[in-house]
């Protein structure tokens, strides 16, 4: 049986709330399913339990991990192997990549750059969340747009 992205999302939405009422969890205002804030309280929460340190943790977080990006890894190595689409590919240099991937993670906690967590907040009525929603979709366009011209 094939459930489409629709009913998936509305089953998904539907279990989300009511899991809140059943169980009075709140995850906090425009956390939702920001990869990089998960990445950062499950770094952080297994740092923290193996040396002892007081990392910061957002409030949902502090007794035990939100598992988000397992799920999702998780959930996308299951899809690409029934897809028969797994492969595992070289990139030109592995520590230029994973130097890059730690950037663009670090970049996102500073600036607030999931475009998830903006979108939540511009829901939530903040004006600075659009205006920064709006920028990255600039910056990504820009960007996009240059890395066309130099290689094409």
């Amino acid at each position: 049986m094939r459930i489409s992205p629709l009913t998936a999302g509305l089953i998904g939405g539907f279990t989300a709330a009511m899991l809140q009422a059943l169980f009075k969890v709140f995850p906090p205002p425009a956390y939702g399913i920001c990869i990089a804030c998960h990445t950062r309280d499950l770094v952080n929460w297994i740092v923290n339990h193996l040396f002892g340190t007081s990392l910061g943790l957002a409030p949902v977080s502090k007794v035990f991990p939100v598992l988000t990006v397992v799920g999702i890894f998780i959930g996308a190595l299951i899809a690409a192997f029934v897809h028969k689409e797994f492969k595992i590919k070289q990139t030109h240099n592995p520590a230029i990549g994973f130097i890059l991937g730690i950037l663009v993670i670090n970049f996102a906690l500073l600036m607030g750059g999931c475009p998830v967590r903006e979108t939540l907040r511009t829901a939530y009525g903040d004006i600075i969340a659009l205006i920064s929603l709006i920028a990255m979709f600039a910056g990504v366009v820009v960007a996009s747009e240059v890395y066309l011209k130099r290689n094409l």
